[in-house]
């Protein structure tokens, strides 16, 4: 894992609302000419990577709202096309390109630079075992992970054909910081195996889907609580009862997930504990079958072997063979002042898995909708194309579930979004009766949701490709000197 200590140096400023870290330059620097190390990392033709960090440069730079505003005051789509066209051409000749031009046009440059990277090199899970070299970045003192756009939902989101907006400008690249405005660190890792190899097919497909099964349980077992642990009275998690039965309909869902052509299945929160999970990997790896990835749920889980009482709310996700992935540690914890809380430590991880039809993380419940700012803007600043989440709560819970994916669905960023939920019956008041809250998902560009029954249900995700540039592609109009 790399490592940088870049979060104490950015500002947080504001975009249409959402928050982002940057690093300010001072003064001088833009007096002295903020694009000359663009300009020498340019000068190292045929050098892909150097190609990478001046993409990342003037990432960093577009991030500043007044710096982008200015650039775009003065040139649009229409007027930068013969000056992209122009840097198209040196950057395939492999030609000097100068300072004074890039002053003249960075936003034409960001687009040719951006096609150029996208045709000649993209950073996929096709990369040698020392890509992660390839895609994560420091420049100006801060880390990002350069990470591929494949799908046009990005693109299509209300909000990215704005002015001001990066996705504007940057079509077929992202830089995700490693480190997120509120201290979240974020870490990228390509898949690989027969996930890629899936995956990459289905990104061939005309017309292809990917199906994501939203699991939901109606077999009588529910979760076991414990407050006696908590020195003040919160919630900790003990197991799943009638431990047999719940055993049998995770089989059962999975079964059935095959049946329907899954390639996802996404377990509610607390509803798998620590032994049906290792019974789920055990199964996997017996049983490989055409799911190629899940998303076992979440649960407490102990996690410093030398205090027990030490645990997270911890989210794994599992490959088709059983192998883990990565474990999502939740961000932010459910509970009330009446009520109690999770009794659990909080999660500074996102993870961030590198696949052919796009990024995808996991959040758990209110790490997804909470208004809290340290992951109200998460996916703004992190930008994703899928998000899965395990919930566990009410039917506001699942409201705002619902009102945060449309709103990433087709307004901020085009992310596809699935929901497993589970009824919170950690506050179920006496003689309460509860109505089942199966979950959903929000394929990216949709108005409206897709709802799934109380026995879970398939969702159907249409990947819908951004045209990749090619290089041996020269843009129509001429050069222009």
């Amino acid at each position: 894992m790399h490592s940088f200590s870049p979060c104490g140096q950015t500002n947080v400023i504001g975009r249409n609302g959402e928050k982002f870290a940057l690093l300010r330059l001072p003064e001088s620097s833009e007096r002295g000419g903020i694009l000359e190390r663009v300009a020498q990392l340019l000068d190292s033709r045929g050098e892909s990577f150097s190609h990478r960090r001046a993409l990342v440069r003037l990432w960093m730079l577009a991030s500043d709202d007044l710096r982008l505003n200015r650039w775009e005051q003065k040139a649009n789509e229409r007027t930068i096309r013969p000056h992209c066209a122009a840097f198209l051409d040196q950057l395939q000749d492999e030609e000097a390109i100068t300072l004074q031009d890039i002053q003249a046009q960075p936003l034409a440059l960001i687009r040719a630079l951006d096609d150029y990277l996208a045709s000649t090199g993209p950073v996929d899970s096709q990369s040698t075992s020392t890509s992660k070299s390839s895609y994560l970045i420091e420049e100006g003192g801060k880390g990002y992970w350069l990470v591929p756009v494949h799908l046009a939902a990005r693109r299509k989101a209300a909000m990215n054909r704005q002015p001001a907006r990066l996705a504007r400008w940057f079509h077929h690249h992202a830089a995700l910081p490693t480190c997120t405005a509120h201290g979240i660190e974020v870490i990228a890792t390509l898949s690989r195996s027969t996930l890629d190899t899936t995956l990459e097919k289905l990104s061939n497909q005309a017309g292809g889907e990917l199906r994501a099964w939203i699991a939901h349980f109606d077999d009588g077992a529910d979760v076991v609580w414990d407050r006696g642990t908590s020195p003040i009275g919160n919630w900790r998690t003990q197991s799943v009862e009638p431990h047999i039965t719940r055993q049998d309909s995770v089989l059962q869902t999975l079964a059935t997930a095959t049946q329907a052509g899954a390639h996802v299945v996404v377990f509610p929160e607390f509803t798998l504990d620590l032994q049906h999970r290792e019974h789920l990997a055990t199964h996997l790896r017996q049983n490989p079958g055409c799911i190629e990835l899940v998303v076992a749920g979440s649960f407490h889980e102990p996690t410093q072997a030398a205090d027990p009482s030490i645990a997270h709310n911890t989210a794994p996700v599992f490959a088709r063979d059983g192998r883990t992935l990565f474990v999502h540690r939740k961000l932010r914890l459910f509970g009330r002042d009446d009520a109690g809380a999770e009794y659990a430590e909080v999660g500074n991880q996102l993870h961030v898995l590198v696949t052919p039809i796009g990024c995808m993380t996991v959040l758990v419940c209110k790490d997804f909708m909470d208004e809290d700012p340290r992951v109200d803007n998460l996916l703004a600043e992190v930008p994703v194309d899928w998000v899965w989440v395990p919930s566990y709560g009410d039917e506001t819970t699942l409201r705002c579930h619902k009102e945060r994916a449309k709103r990433l669905a087709t307004v901020t960023t085009g992310t596809s979004c699935a929901v497993a939920q589970t009824q919170n019956t950690a506050m179920k008041k006496e003689g309460e009766t509860q109505r089942l809250l199966p979950g959903f998902g929000h394929p990216a560009g949709q108005n409206s949701s897709c709802d799934v029954a109380s026995g879970g249900g398939l969702v159907e995700f249409g990947l819908g490709k951004q045209q990749a540039p090619t290089k041996s592609a020269r843009p129509a109009l001429k050069r222009v000197k």
